[in-house]
């Protein structure tokens, strides 16, 4: 047994009262805070709404067309991706992604030689990361395509019909006192020559073409027994064969089919109207100007702008530089001067008015030997090649675009380009067309005034450019000296590189 004293017991508890004294001083309690300092109770931040994409807009509107039509999807937000589909079915992320370097197609059907009429129903969805994707919305097309068989006519400028085959392909009946001229002949299938004479009145018809692609001479045979027809010289040959095939005589061809080059003239009685050759889209290639009245018919020799499809000068076939159709153009632009009022193309649905479209194409050529590579984009039609734009085909009724050869376009690398795609004389003339791929000329001095002398280098980044060693800026006409019966203007070109040099030479005589 443990035996505590009274006295020890004391002790004891003296000790715990005074260590809980001392416990206490050490760790005093908090001051307990008062009400109106209480710490607030945390809050959750609200998270914006996720903001929401625009609907897709779409070029043409919806509606009824009569031929093959382009649909173009667009969204006003940068960056935005757009799906689509043709099943009636609602896009989502995961259907077809539209693609803006190219366009949808929507086909116009025959059925023999019925035109068939078709529905269509596009659907799309605008979608980007960190927005919430637009409503769907439906873009619905009818596409009633005319008989084979079928036209239409109507007049575009003051004597001048409109004829359009059931493909749109575009001819144009010129009236004039003593005869009419069809431009171009298209390929329907229908009795063209007949459906013609409701306008004509019982005059003779003439027929000239633009260039022998079928959809320009595809009813030649419907007119060469009755009718003088006529093609550029480069394009006689291919215009011959079609014209045998589809039942014309040797005799028939041989009286009836006619050749026209630069300076050629067809008599309509009040006018006659005036060839100039731009070789390029065909090796004989023209355009035909009514100097009367300013209009000039170009088939496809300089392109078409229609967006439905879209259409645009096909060169892609082109073998040889496209310095040289530069060249064709500029001396082409030279013999219009400043004639030209209307252009009325192959298949534009309405004429260009002035030479703004002109201006395009040329600047669409000058990008191509200035810029080379980095100035080509994928063809809208046919898919898979390349191409030049010049304009927005939306909402530039003088946009231009050019189809070209990737591997051939460019006459020598850009660096390198040192030829000339125009040599312009005042007061003397060449006995022969310019042509790029030709150095030497003739020329014939008229009277006795100055002779002045221009040149246009292919590239605008040449480096120099030089007539009879003085040096001479591009389309800037200067005065070269005749003395005596012969003299000579040498012109040379040295390119961007400052290395590679090409020289034009011109003998003056009288």
């Amino acid at each position: 047994m443990i035996r505590v004293s009274f006295s020890s017991l004391l002790s004891l508890t003296a000790l715990v009262i005074a260590a809980t004294a001392l416990a206490t001083t050490a760790a005093p309690a908090p001051p307990k805070a008062p009400a109106s300092t209480a710490a607030p109770s945390p809050t959750t931040t609200p998270t914006p709404p996720t903001a929401k994409l625009p609907p897709p807009t779409i070029f043409p509107a919806p509606g009824t067309y009569s031929n093959t039509t382009s649909l173009s999807l667009r969204d006003e937000v940068p960056g935005t991706e757009i799906h689509y589909t043709w099943d009636g079915t609602e896009p989502t992320a995961s259907s077809p992604l539209y693609d803006q370097h190219e366009v949808l197609f929507i086909e116009g059907v025959y059925d023999g030689d019925k035109g068939l009429r078709t529905d269509h129903t596009l659907r799309a969805v605008a979608t980007k990361g960190g927005m919430a994707p637009s409503e769907p919305v439906t873009f619905s097309y009818k596409i009633e395509r005319r008989d084979r068989t079928a036209y239409l006519a109507e007049e575009v400028a003051p004597g001048v019909r409109m004829i359009r085959d059931s493909d749109n392909d575009k001819m144009f009946l010129v009236r004039g006192s003593k005869r009419f001229a069809l431009i171009d002949s298209g390929m329907g299938r229908g009795d063209l020559r007949n459906y013609l004479s409701q306008f004509t009145g019982g005059l003779p018809l003439v027929v000239i073409f633009t260039h022998s692609h079928g959809d320009h001479i595809g009813q030649a045979d419907q007119f060469i027994a009755q009718s003088t027809e006529y093609v550029g010289a480069g394009d006689r040959d291919v215009t011959a064969d079609f014209l045998q095939k589809h039942g014309a005589t040797r005799g028939q061809i041989a009286s009836h089919l006619k050749t026209v080059t630069d300076g050629s003239k067809v008599d309509l009685g009040d006018r006659a109207l005036e060839i100039v050759t731009i070789r390029g889209h065909t090796p004989g290639s023209i355009v035909i100007l009514d100097p009367e009245s300013g209009n000039l018919f170009t088939g496809d020799t300089v392109g078409n702008n229609s967006n439905l499809p879209p259409d645009v000068l096909w060169m892609q076939g082109l073998t040889y530089s496209l310095d040289q159709y530069f060249a064709a153009v500029r001396t082409g632009r030279k013999l219009l001067g400043d004639r030209v009022k209307l252009i009325m193309t192959g298949h534009n649905d309405r004429p260009l008015v002035g030479t703004a479209y002109l201006d395009n194409l040329e600047a669409a050529l000058q990008r191509a030997m200035d810029e080379g590579n980095e100035a080509l984009i994928p063809s809208y039609r046919p898919q898979g090649l390349k191409q030049i734009v010049v304009g927005d085909r939306l909402t530039d009724p003088n946009w231009f675009g050019i189809n070209v050869n990737a591997q051939t376009f460019l006459p020598a690398p850009r660096d390198q380009i040192a030829s000339l795609t125009l040599i312009d004389l005042q007061g003397a003339t060449l006995t022969t067309r310019f042509t790029s791929t030709n150095h030497d000329y003739k020329a014939i001095v008229k009277g006795s005034g100055p002779i002045t002398i221009a040149a246009m280098p292919a590239s605008s980044r040449v480096q120099s450019l030089t007539v009879n060693d003085e040096t001479v800026q591009a389309g800037t006409p200067v005065d070269i000296s005749f003395k005596g019966k012969r003299d000579v203007a040498l012109i040379t070109v040295t390119a961007h590189d400052g290395q590679t040099t090409d020289s034009y030479r011109v003998i003056l005589s009288r």
